[in-house]
């Protein structure tokens, strides 16, 4: 069976390429993907998959139906694109301004309807259900994963596989890690109020330019000096804005930035530090300082027996040297939703050719892939769910 799926993986390959630079020319921001959404749907539904549309506002789903299975496995595929102008150089790349694909979900896309293709063709080998998720909105939290889990895309799944390419792995290499993986996205918001004035009577004025720098030079102590360098976290603060003159002391200064965490404990003890230091500042400064954190998504944690069957198949499907071991990461990802709920594992698929000048990170305008292993995306995600429930 391993063989046939190969075999039949490869022959897609060209299709499947057709796919990805069709949506990546045609590239939908979250809860826009109405096109995207149709091509999956209508391409499922040619297949003779049950489907359902506009769930989770612009998401689709497919369901294979093996009668009498109490087991069902869902695969998943991101469909939004990014608000950012591409300069890939590529030739099918977006003919839409400011918006394009630089994380490659078209990929996870095409990926998933060669499995769809795949399921539907060998629908007779099948041990166990099968739902195929096509999920809008991954990029902006609250994300599409939450819509979709509120009218019932889990119902009934009791394991979940998803896919993601990485320009930083060489093409064909699938990485691979048990446990958090992915970080826990906080977005912090740092408002600092004083009494402006005159820069020549600072005396009678309250200083939130001052007030911003201590805090800022405070806040950095967190992850270097008050949490364990084993719970390793990211605090970056990225924007600050205050002020119009050379010679006026503002009134207020606002400061934006994110806090990255792989464990909960961690995540709550550097917002419990975050507060108590800028109480501090506040109090030093005489400024009145307001903290907003808005939480996004929580840490993505690969359930160890999935990444473990994943392990295996992968060297079955394509040789053991190509599974490696990947670093914890610290962007996020709501797939990290369903992980929550159920077994669930993220792999995944090197899609960079330094060779080949594809080298440039996700979300970069330069971002390209290598696409000739995506044929290899297709045989996992569908010989992944050909063997689950056996």
């Amino acid at each position: 069976m391993l063989e046939l799926i190969l075999d039949d993986a490869k022959q897609l390959q060209e299709q499947i390429v057709a796919w990805r630079r069709d949506i990546h020319q045609h590239p939908e921001l979250g809860f826009e993907e109405h096109r995207t959404a149709a091509l999956a749907a209508d391409e499922m539904q040619r297949l003779g998959i049950s489907v359902r549309r506009n769930v989770g506002r612009t998401g689709v789903v497919g369901d294979i139906d093996l009668p009498g299975s109490t087991h069902r496995i869902l695969l998943r595929a991101d469909m939004d694109a990014l608000p950012v102008q591409e300069a890939s150089g590529e030739p099918f790349a977006s003919v839409v301004d400011g918006k394009s694909h630089l994380c490659g979900h078209d990929a996870h896309v095409a990926m998933l309807m060669g499995a769809a293709r795949l399921l539907a063709k060998h629908r007779d080998k099948l041990k166990s259900s099968v739902r195929l998720m096509f999920q809008p909105s991954e990029e902006a939290g609250p994300g599409g994963a939450l819509a979709m889990i509120d009218d019932g895309v889990l119902d009934g799944v009791d394991a979940a596989f998803a896919i993601h390419v990485f320009t930083a792995c060489q093409a064909g290499k699938w990485g691979l890690r048990a446990g958090p993986v992915m970080a826990a996205v906080d977005s912090l918001k740092i408002q600092i109020v004083g009494r402006g004035g005159h820069a020549a009577t600072p005396e009678v004025c309250i200083d939130p330019i001052v007030a911003a720098a201590q805090a800022i030079t405070s806040l950095q102590t967190i992850m270097s000096r008050r949490i364990r360098p084993l719970d390793a976290g990211v605090l970056s603060l990225c924007t600050i804005h205050g002020g119009d003159a050379f010679n006026v002391i503002p009134e207020a200064v606002t400061i934006l930035g994110t806090l990255r965490s792989h464990s909960e404990a961690m995540r709550n003890q550097a917002k419990k530090l975050m507060r108590e230091i800028l109480q501090g500042v506040e109090t030093s400064t005489g400024t009145r300082i307001d903290l907003t954190i808005n939480d996004s998504y929580p840490v993505l944690v690969n359930d160890a027996a999935t990444i473990e069957r994943t392990r295996q198949l992968v060297g079955r499907l394509f040789g053991a040297e190509q599974a490696i071991d990947v670093d914890k990461k610290f962007g996020g990802e709501d797939f990290s939703y369903i992980a929550q709920q159920v077994p669930a594992a993220m792999a995944y698929l090197g899609v960079g050719n330094a060779q080949a000048g594809i080298t440039a990170a996700h979300h970069n305008p330069g971002f390209r892939i290598d696409e000739s292993v995506l044929w290899q995306g297709t045989a996992l995600a569908a010989q992944m769910a050909l063997e689950h429930g056996q």
